[in-house]
């Protein structure tokens, strides 16, 4: 069977235009010459492609360097893939739109924080959040500090005290500052002084208490926020009749609240916390008055502070909780004496040169006490003569740190 004739149509391709991207060479036959390409290979679009780039994708790069070699643009001048290392800012550079490459949110840690490019180091090295972002941060908030990677308070902290890794031998350090090194003391009188005498035992008693620090003058911070005005200045009075017959000198600071105390007690302000008798306190405040002290009174006395206490059974009977609870002396009730008083310990730092027996004054009393008499729980006085006799009526504990 015979065939028409077959018309073959051939359509003419219009010439692809080829923009070169050249910098500072030329073209020589279409092509650029070597170093003269932004993207420094020979070939139109770059090194990239590894080719002349008129097979793989159609020479015209139409889709922005589309379908052959599956990049998109990344808006450098040689439109390749997201691997140019062409430092444009765009994919494949490292920067925050290459989506998996080397810097990618979240930026949390020391070496992105907040963004690709903060870094965490020296006095701030921590990546924290805050603000609704990230931001560097020191390692400790203040005022604590860094000493060897740990978190310290130097105004308190034994082992750096003051500075770091200055070591307080007493083990107490106070105000950024090592203390401790005298013994310090607890004195509990079951006697308010309402009653005094200049040349009387008990002035002697309280006396060798208050003026057993050697500072001079002794610094008192006295407490009298329950204490009538008539029986704070007897003690007053009696303290300055003892510091003439020592040839001594004190100073005295009041403090009317137990936060008062708290805020003040420190060794390096106060050589002696005074404690007045309490009689007008109501029901129930001393004790929680006295658990507040407890940590600050322990650290006073076993720094070289100076407690005194005093007792009597007036008001409502709360000087029991307040020294137990403070840590003074473990207490558990108080008892009116009448009559005669024997010096226990006439070698205690605080019965020294107290004459044996006397007789007991106004508000005098009887401590029923916890703390057994031994090395450094002395019974002073008490209402019957010879230790492990009677109620004890005045009782000096020495803290050692």
């Amino acid at each position: 069977m015979s065939r028409g004739p077959v018309t073959i149509l051939v359509a003419l391709v219009a010439p692809a235009v080829v923009a070169w991207a050249c910098t500072d060479g030329g073209i020589v036959g279409g092509e650029c010459l070597p170093g003269a390409c932004g993207d420094g290979g020979g070939h139109p679009d770059g090194a990239a492609d590894g080719a002349a780039d008129g097979t793989a994708d159609g020479a015209l790069d139409a889709s922005e360097d589309g379908d052959s070699d599956g990049a998109s643009w990344d808006g450098s001048a040689d439109r390749d893939g997201p691997d140019d290392d062409a430092g444009d800012g765009g994919p494949g550079d490292g920067g925050p739109g290459d989506g998996g490459d080397a810097c990618t949110p979240p930026y949390v840690t020391a070496s992105q924080c907040g963004d690709c490019f903060t870094q965490c180091v020296g006095a701030t090295p921590l990546c924290s959040p805050g603000d609704g972002g990230h931001a560097c941060v020191p390692l400790c908030d203040p005022p604590l500090v860094a000493c060897n990677g740990q978190c310290v308070d130097l105004n308190n902290d034994p082992m750096h005290c003051g500075a770091c890794n200055n070591q307080c031998p007493s083990g107490i350090c106070q105000s950024g500052q090592c203390v401790g090194a005298v013994v310090g003391h607890l004195v509990t009188a079951c006697m308010n002084y309402e009653q005094s005498f200049q040349n009387a035992p008990q002035t002697l008693l309280l006396g060798n208490a208050v003026f057993l620090p050697l500072a001079d003058p002794v610094r008192i911070l006295a407490y009298h926020q329950h204490t009538p005005a008539n029986v704070r200045n007897r003690v007053n009075q009696t303290i300055g009749w003892a510091a003439q017959a020592k040839n001594r000198t004190f100073s005295l600071t009041t403090a009317a609240t137990p936060a008062a105390v708290l805020s003040q007690l420190s060794i390096l302000s106060f050589d002696v916390l005074l404690v007045y008798d309490q009689p007008n306190a109501p029901a129930g405040t001393l004790g929680p008055a006295g658990a507040s002290w407890q940590t600050a009174v322990d650290q006073f006395s076993k720094a070289g502070g100076v407690v005194v206490a005093l007792a009597s059974d007036a008001g409502v009977n709360a000087m029991p909780a307040l020294l137990s609870s403070a840590g003074i002396l473990a207490v558990s009730a108080v008892n009116a004496h009448t009559g005669t008083l024997y010096n226990k310990a006439p070698a205690d730092a605080v019965g020294v040169n107290v004459l044996s027996p006397f007789a007991s004054l106004t508000r005098t009393c009887t401590l029923t006490a916890s703390d057994a008499a031994g090395p450094t729980t002395v019974y002073v006085v008490g209402d019957a003569p010879g230790q492990g006799q009677g109620a004890p009526v005045v009782v000096h504990r020495i803290q050692a740190p």
